[in-house]
């Protein structure tokens, strides 16, 4: 999402215009960069908010991407829920952008400065003095010499020591606020993980002990979501060139998995066949399953294999660059109207297309089912997200349209955690009215 257009994606998540579901409930969102790709997941999730911004005409998948296996054995390998799709089986790992997608120069950062949409001078007085501070952070925050008003606000200068000792309530309660104006981008739009989960997410990232330690108090909850927004700082005391890479890359990693199906005698491979053929491909699948059932003890088959060739041929890889500067790159909504397409019709990098599109020729339904549509609202109906289902709650996705953002399976705990919101996201669920063949 993070993909607004005005919103980001993303991201995230948000990550743009998009399009109107049912009765309305999709919000046209205006469009923008976010400021440079600078940062993957950063970028990435702030990237993520600008994420519909960087579509590519061509969309092809080429730079290979780094993965790696996390958690406990126990977490690493499971069975989900069984149904008309069959017995899936997954891995989690964690996937990791190529090197060449690393920017690692501080010099991009301007001085921080926090924006605090439509506050008065003692409505910010009042919140500092609400927050978790000790008495020199509130005296600091407070010290009214380091404000500027806007026409919107007021901007803050904090120190930078200040923002690296926040505790993390503090961190939470003040950048919540700060997510609320576009012009904090790092809030807005911060390095996501799955709530509870920062063992994971910097695990065997080869930081230093002295770094990760800094980086994990630097961390703070917002809804589902663990959340880094403080990276101008963490370069501040990170000099070494490959330190600073290692982080962006632990911050810019991604929650996926890969997914098998589990074909035995005793399967239902009719069943099996009518849902993974959609979009006029039983003369692939059904010979696939069919034989895989006859295979004594029976055997596995990766997800991809079943799924329509544009999301195989993407799965688990990253966009080429643009061809040409300025170009737009596959975003969330680019991809799930591509999902059954192949090649993948460019149409769609236009908002008005798809938007026009969802709202004569989808349906929204309560239970998805393979290949539906599912866009993620905030409370207020603002569009974040759109992925498309697989089964048993994991979708294909495209969090962004940034470089930095691979085509990835994801359960939608992950999913949502890429889209920092307080008040939960909604979804809703849309069905082609006339299957493509």
């Amino acid at each position: 999402m993070n993909e607004n257009k005005s919103a980001g994606g993303n991201q995230g998540g948000t990550p743009a215009g998009e399009g109107r579901p049912q009765e309305g409930v999709l919000i046209y969102l205006p469009s923008r960069w976010l400021f440079g790709l600078c940062l993957l997941q950063f970028a990435l999730l702030i990237g993520l908010a600008l994420m519909h911004w960087l579509p590519e005409r061509r969309a092809a998948p080429i730079a290979p991407p780094v993965a790696k296996a996390v958690a406990g054995e126990s977490e690493l390998f499971f069975k989900g829920d069984p149904g008309p799709w069959g017995q899936p089986e997954y891995v989690r790992i964690n996937i990791e952008p190529p090197d060449e997608f690393v920017p690692v120069d501080d010099r991009q950062f301007e001085p921080t400065r926090w924006h605090f949409l439509n506050y008065s001078r003692a409505q910010l007085t009042a919140f500092f003095n609400a927050c978790d501070l000790t008495l020199p952070q509130r005296a600091a925050l407070t010290d009214t010499s380091k404000w500027q008003g806007s026409t919107n606000g007021i901007f803050v200068a904090p120190p930078n020591d200040l923002m690296l000792e926040l505790n993390s309530r503090a961190r939470t309660q003040i950048y919540t606020v700060l997510a609320e104006s576009e012009e904090n981008q790092f809030h807005v739009w911060p390095a996501t993980f799955r709530n509870g989960a920062a063992d994971e997410w910097f695990r065997a990232s080869g930081l230093s002990p002295a770094t990760l330690a800094m980086v994990k108090n630097l961390t703070y909850p917002r809804g589902a979501s663990l959340c880094f927004s403080d990276i101008p700082q963490a370069f501040s005391r990170m000099p070494s060139i490959p330190e600073r890479r290692l982080l962006v890359k632990a911050l810019s990693r991604q929650s996926t998995l890969l997914m098998k199906l589990r074909v035995t005698p005793d399967s239902d491979v009719a069943a099996m066949t009518a849902y993974w053929a959609k979009g006029g491909r039983a003369k692939d699948v059904a010979p696939l399953l069919d034989s895989l059932c006859k295979v004594p003890g029976g055997a596995t088959v990766d997800v991809a294999h079943v799924m329509p060739p544009f999301a195989r041929k993407r799965l688990n890889t990253y966009p080429s660059p643009p061809s040409k500067p300025g170009a737009p790159m596959p975003d969330c909504f680019w991809t799930v109207m591509n999902f059954f397409n192949d090649p993948p019709d460019d149409r769609y990098h236009d908002d008005e297309v798809w938007r026009k599109e969802l709202e004569q020729d989808y349906t929204p339904v309560a239970e998805a089912t393979f290949g539906d549509l599912v866009f993620f609202l905030r409370a207020d109906g603002t569009p974040l997200h759109a992925a498309v289902h697989i089964a048993d709650d994991v979708v294909f996705t495209k969090n962004g349209g940034s470089l930095n953002q691979p085509w990835i399976l994801m359960k939608l705990e992950d999913l949502l955690a890429k889209y920092p919101t307080v008040a939960p996201m909604r979804a809703v669920t849309f069905h082609l009215n006339k299957p493509k063949t």
